[in-house]
């Protein structure tokens, strides 16, 4: 891994090597219908799910990647063998972390189980301050009782989570109530509030997203609240707003030096296929899970460890040289470089810019090709 620079003083890591988290959608199988569901998942699994032992194959692929594994879906708790599972991999050893459906197979024996094996966090979603705006997204009557009830099992059992709110137009609007809630009522349990900005695959591209003036607006939030939160909160498939952070540290007369040494916490450079990575039930390697394209091969017959490290596909990716529109131009290509996502669903480029991204960068020449470009201004640190 590495901290690198390319025409631009603001450095970010290149995960040229391993990921920070590897994604595994264990199943397609899940009994709510929320209206963003990137899965579109259904009730009943697949028949083509990796099976128990290929879903412990791919977990020695991640402990030799030395990443962390998120089981995800669906709903993970529709495999009969999910407790196996994490066992295996707490065994190996690797850090395993888990997001549930709550629904009713969420259960307090299921969180305590959690605990004994080990689990490194739990992922719970809430989308609305009250059952009313909550439920109406999830489509299910009853989730919102349910993930308040999941966060007092992970108080009752000390399993740090991280509560997710998808960010949508419709849902915008109650962010600041969400964020009231888990501050007076949820704090102790939660280590990080990650307010996913939408990218519209799925069932999600029906919904519509804010506009860029909102998410700026959003940032400017977040911003402000970070400082009092009994948490992080954090920002997902939105890597601008490290953009907006480091403005705002530099006019708050922070040091360029200081602001490069929070580069770790604040996750400069990580985005889809830079760090992440996810695998699909049936063992499919996309960059990411909001990002199905392209497709980098299957576990089946590939190592994970072949697939991150040497796709011509990835290394695209992960180098911002390669951006078009204002991505390509932008200052901090390096610690930011847009929702590759969100520029795919919504452009069909994955190389082009983040539509939902406000800032106007200064219009200057075309980039210079990787090469020349190191040559003229190159600066790398290794860690």
């Amino acid at each position: 891994m590495e901290l690198r620079t390319v025409g631009s003083k603001y450095q970010g890591f290149i995960y040229d090597r391993a990921p920070r988290n590897v994604y595994w959608e264990t199943t397609i199988a899940c009994d709510l219908a929320c209206q963003h569901c990137r899965a579109s998942a259904i009730p009943h699994r697949d028949a083509a799910e990796l099976t128990t032992e290929e879903g412990k194959a791919l977990m020695r692929q991640v402990q030799e990647l030395g990443s962390m594994l998120v089981l995800t879906g669906g709903d993970p708790l529709k495999r009969p063998d999910i407790r196996e599972l994490i066992e295996y991999g707490r065994g190996l050893p690797i850090h395993v972390s888990i997001t549930p459906s709550t629904t009713p197979m969420l259960q307090r024996d299921t969180v305590a189980k959690f605990h004994e094996l080990g689990v490194t966090a739990m992922g719970v979603s809430l989308d609305g301050p009250t059952a009313e705006i909550h439920d109406g997204f999830r489509n299910v009557p009853g989730t919102f009782d349910y993930s308040m009830q999941a966060l007092e099992w992970a108080r009752e059992f000390r399993i740090p989570v991280q509560v997710n709110t998808t960010v949508t137009a419709h849902t915008l609007p109650h962010v600041a109530a969400m964020y009231e809630l888990l501050r007076d009522t949820a704090a102790p349990p939660v280590r990080r509030w990650s307010l996913f900005l939408l990218v519209p695959v799925g069932r999600g591209s029906e919904l519509d997203t804010p506009s860029a003036d909102d998410v700026e607006k959003l940032f400017e939030w977040v911003y402000g609240i970070s400082e009092e939160a009994p948490f992080r909160v954090g920002t997902t498939e939105a890597p601008h707003y490290r953009r907006f952070w480091i403005q705002q540290k530099l006019l708050g007369g922070m040091a360029l030096e200081d602001v490069q040494a929070r580069a770790r916490q604040m996750a400069f450079g990580i985005r889809d296929g830079n760090g992440v990575i996810f695998v699909s039930h049936r063992g499919e390697v996309y960059p990411a899970g909001f990002l199905p394209h392209p497709l980098l091969g299957n576990v089946r017959n590939r190592s994970l460890v072949d697939i991150y490290r040497n796709s011509p596909e990835l290394r695209a990716l992960r180098d911002p040289g390669n951006y078009r529109g204002r991505c390509g131009r932008c200052d901090f290509k390096w610690v930011c470089g847009g929702s590759r996502a969100r520029a795919y669903a919504m452009t069909g480029d994955a190389l082009g810019e983040d539509p939902l991204c406000a800032y106007q960068p200064a219009v200057g020449p075309p980039d210079l090709p990787r090469g020349e470009a190191e040559d003229a201004v190159g600066d790398e640190v290794h860690q």
